[in-house]
């Protein structure tokens, strides 16, 4: 199974408490932006990642954007030339 990258950017910068939380829920969470507002979050499955959106809406965390990206190195099947 490949490992996936989560990448939420929010209007505003995430709540401390919040991040607390997210991170006792969460393996492998990060928050790069120096103004909190870019959450790296991986390794989740799909309920993991309702999980986590519905944890930022319910708190009033605008979500602008979401972006999965699979860090897996993938080979081309043999079959396809």
């Amino acid at each position: 199974m490949a490992n996936s990258r989560y990448e939420l950017k929010l209007r505003d910068p995430i709540a401390r408490a919040l991040l607390d939380v997210i991170r006792t829920r969460f393996d492998h969470v990060s928050t790069p932006a120096a103004d909190g507002t870019v959450l790296i979050v991986d390794n989740l499955d799909q309920a993991s990642v309702r999980a986590l959106l519905t944890l930022l809406w319910d708190t009033s965390h605008e979500v602008v954007s979401f972006q999965e990206s699979n860090r897996a190195s993938v080979s081309p099947s043999p079959n396809l030339r």
